[in-house]
């Protein structure tokens, strides 16, 4: 195993591709929310949907991190033992499905923006 392939078994950018998506979710919903007053006020409503478009890209980064350490932990082993490869590659695989989920998520508090008037 190369030494390339060892640091994919650490746990921070495993960590990362998993936290990722509810991490910025949660900070897109939180801005967003304390932004509304603020948007009214100036008529500056491209900011919701910059913060919106800026939240996907982070949580496709993260998914990004996650797509790599499932690429540096291939094999044919399985994928539901404990040793660390194995624990890895569900991690990365989890990181992957979480960040998908997130990104509709985001996307789904997105849709009240074009739909309703914010200031209403």
């Amino acid at each position: 195993m190369t030494a390339r392939r060892v640091r994919w078994l650490t746990p921070l950018p495993l960590w990362i591709g998993i936290l990722a998506g509810p991490v910025v979710w949660a900070a897109d919903l939180t801005t967003s929310y304390a932004l509304v007053r603020w948007s009214c006020s100036t008529q500056q409503f491209g900011v919701l949907h910059l913060i919106t478009l800026l939240s996907i890209l982070l949580v496709i980064g993260g998914a990004w991190v996650a797509w790599l350490g499932l690429q540096q932990t291939r094999g044919n082993g399985p994928e539901d033992g404990g040793r660390p490869r194995e624990r890895a590659r569900f991690m990365s695989i989890l990181g992957l499905t979480s960040s998908a989920f997130f990104v509709l998520a985001i996307l789904a508090n997105e849709m009240p923006r074009w739909v309703l008037h914010a200031c209403r």
